[in-house]
């Protein structure tokens, strides 16, 4: 049998430990709510969004791996943005000269055949440049290895004399 005394400092030490462990168990959950409440702000498109890590243990760890995640992902979308920019730009440069030629064509009451056969195949050239575009495009989405860029020999000289034959 426990004496009076004997069982009151048991119930206070099952009290503390119940305290110590409320308390313990509610910083833990704290941080974990921190953790889950930064995923879904990066989820919500906020990549440079970083969680502030103390501590040493293991949701510090997650912490951290967090944060080096979020910060691929922001560089990753960077690259994206920069890639569909250069795209768009390349796209518009032989769009643009088939507008140009074919408003000439079409604004032209007395053009001689023989430019106007010219302005057409520019037209054709543009057209299979977009067509080459395109596919080194599509080639690029599904590529799914890390290699470098292919090259390609192109003849200076060619390209060049059309260049100053279209402008």
């Amino acid at each position: 049998r426990f004496s009076t005394l004997g069982l009151g400092v048991f119930s206070i030490g099952v009290a503390l430990a119940v305290i110590i462990s409320a308390v313990y168990f509610s910083f833990l959950l704290n941080r974990i709510r921190a953790l889950a409440g930064s995923m879904r702000v990066v989820a919500g498109g906020d990549y440079k969004h970083r969680l502030e890590v103390t501590g040493r243990d293991e949701i510090a760890e997650l912490g951290k791996e967090f944060n080096m995640l979020t910060e691929r992902l922001d560089d990753t979308e960077r690259q994206r943005r920069r890639f569909v920019s250069d795209a768009s730009h390349e796209l518009k440069t032989p769009l643009a000269s088939i507008r140009l030629l074919s408003d000439s064509i079409v604004q032209s009451d007395n053009m001689d055949t023989d430019t106007m056969r010219e302005f057409v195949a520019d037209i054709g050239s543009e057209a299979e440049r977009l067509n080459r575009m395109s596919q080194k495009l599509l080639m690029l989405s599904r590529r799914e290895d890390s290699a470098g860029p292919e090259h390609e020999v192109v003849d200076v000289e060619r390209t060049l004399s059309r260049v100053f034959r279209m402008l």
